[in-house]
């Protein structure tokens, strides 16, 4: 990542460097181009918060009904409770290493 906005801050010193002239057909389109290449290396410089959160699927074995568990609550819990049933199962028998 980190190479990629190096790369699109030198475009962008390119561009500005050159000293295009706005007002142009050309200089409309660099003016557009700087502009996603901006929102693309705030884009790239923020972390999303979704990019790191996980959640999981679990098949209650009683009613068979599925289960989405987030990571948090996977790691502080050690038994799942089936919304539908009731029934409680352990989470460390139903996870699997194949990850």
């Amino acid at each position: 990542m980190k190479e990629m906005i190096k790369k699109i801050s030198y475009l962008k010193g390119l561009c500005k460097g050159y000293g295009f002239d706005e007002s142009t057909k050309e200089g409309v389109v660099f003016n557009g181009i700087l502009d996603v290449l901006d929102e693309l290396t705030d884009y790239l410089e923020c972390p999303s918060d979704d990019e790191d959160e996980y959640s999981y699927a679990f098949i209650c074995p009683n009613c068979g009904q599925e289960l989405e568990i987030d990571e948090e609550l996977l790691e502080t819990e050690e038994e799942l409770t089936c919304p539908a049933c009731g029934n409680s199962f352990p989470v460390n028998d139903s996870i699997s290493e194949e990850e």
